[in-house]
């Protein structure tokens, strides 16, 4: 076994286990500011502060912020509003308006709950590198694909309609976000849910 010795004390290195808690920290501290104050109001040390832990911490999880703000997108992806409709047992119809009134709703705006990376950063990523909008990409391809899975007449290719639908929902979301009248931000995301209704034919 490994002994490290630092200023003349032995100690023992974190176990795999110990690091990959770290990391998720780091991450779910991470999502949490970028989502609400984007990349560039985000400060690394502020990231570590809020996960318990020192700057120094950081760069044994991740080389640089743009890495970090690509794997905390994918983390909140994989926490956020969709992903938590994933195992509701609902198929079909029921699935998607289920799904829609949550994505869709003032709660997705200001809950506590991770909100949806494509619509909170989606005025954040034209700026970023390549490798995060190739990221972006593909969790926006996941969640065209993840509908298309649980319609009522799922196909294997995107159609138009869900693709229709998912532009609906980031905008919908993302547009509710920024307008500063609550009573307009709720009757955006009324509109959108009816419309995402009568597009689908599932009202």
């Amino acid at each position: 076994m490994i002994k490290i010795i630092f200023n003349n004390e032995v100690t023992m290195p974190y176990s795999p286990q110990h690091k990959e808690e770290s990391r998720l920290r780091i991450l779910e501290s991470a999502a949490k500011s970028f989502l609400h104050k984007g990349y560039e109001q985000t400060g690394i040390n502020d990231v570590m502060r809020d996960a318990g832990m020192t700057r120094g911490a950081f760069y044994a999880h991740f080389s640089s912020k743009s890495e970090l703000y690509d794997k905390a997108m994918l983390y909140a992806a994989a926490h956020g509003r969709l992903a938590s409709h994933k195992n509701s047992g609902q198929r079909g119809s029921e699935w998607l308006m289920t799904m829609l009134e949550g994505y869709l709703s003032l709660y997705h705006l200001v809950g506590e709950e991770t909100p949806c990376p494509l619509a909170f950063l989606v005025t954040d990523i034209a700026n970023r590198e390549p490798q995060v909008r190739q990221t972006y990409t593909r969790i926006y391809r996941r969640m065209n694909s993840l509908i298309e899975r649980y319609r009522d007449n799922p196909s294997n290719q995107q159609n138009e309609e869900v693709l229709a639908l998912t532009a609906l929902m980031v905008g919908g979301v993302a547009l509710s976000r920024v307008v500063d009248d609550e009573r307009l931000a709720e009757r955006i995301l009324t509109s959108c849910r009816q419309t995402a209704a009568e597009l689908l034919d599932i009202q």
